[in-house]
This record gives C-alpha cells, structure tokens and sequence, in this order.
C-alpha cells in the first residue's frame, strides 16, 4: 500500500512540477510579451515622430513652392511686359529708316504715311500692322 501512496504522491508532486513549470513558461512569456509591448510602444513613437518631421517638411516645400510660384508668375508678367515694349521698339525702328521686324512672321516692316487717317507700321509681306501712330 504504501507503493500505492508512493505513487500517488509522486504523481501528484509529478502534476504540481507540471503546473509550476507551466506557470513559469506562462510567466516568461507573459514577460517576453510585455517586452514586445515595450518594443513596439517605442516603435510606433518613433515612427509618429518620422511622420511628423516629414508632415513638416511637406508643409516647408509646399510653403517653397507657393511662393516660387508667385515669382514665376511675376517674372512670367515682366517678361510679357519687355516683350510687348520690345515689339513695340522694334517696329518704331521703321520710322527714320524704313528698317524694322514683323513679330507675327519676322519679315521687314515699313511705315505708311496717309492722308485721312492715322500713319501705320505694317509688315511688307503679311500686311499685319504692327503700330498706328
């Protein structure tokens, strides 16, 4: 009988080293877990803080580009503005000399005085008129 207790007993302190060591691998990777956590919490806060660098960045270059905007289109204005006065000094470059430069087909302009209306400078080979006085 007392083989029988024996046994019992061993199986029973056999059942309670089983659940020990359960209860110790349960704990370890509880613990392992809570360390992935941990990993994981410092990831994420360094990848909000990537994100809000480049939100940042983003804003700056489209703070840049907005403004290189502006200057183009300013440029873009002045340089319509030469070429309008450009034109302009070209085709009044016939008057003394009957010498100037169609803009619409480059060819030679000349002045023509009339009687009843106002004199012109007009292209020889398009007739466009590039200035009345």
């Amino acid at each position: 009988m007392r083989s029988v207790s024996t046994r019992m007993s061993d199986k029973q302190t056999d059942s309670d080293a089983e659940s020990t060591a359960e209860t110790e691998r349960t704990e370890r990777e509880a613990a392992v877990d809570d360390e992935e956590a941990a990993i994981d919490v410092e990831a994420i806060d360094a990848y909000q803080g990537r994100i809000e660098e480049m939100s940042a960045e983003i804003e700056q270059r489209e703070q840049t580009i907005g403004e290189l905007e502006s200057v183009i289109e300013a440029q873009s204005e002045r340089i319509d503005e030469l070429e309008n006065q450009f034109l302009d000094l070209s085709a009044r470059v016939a008057d003394g000399r009957n010498f100037g430069v169609c803009p619409e087909c480059n060819g030679p302009t000349e002045r023509k005085g009339r009687l009843l209306r106002s004199d012109t400078i007009e292209c020889i080979r398009c007739g466009n008129v590039v200035h009345t006085y």
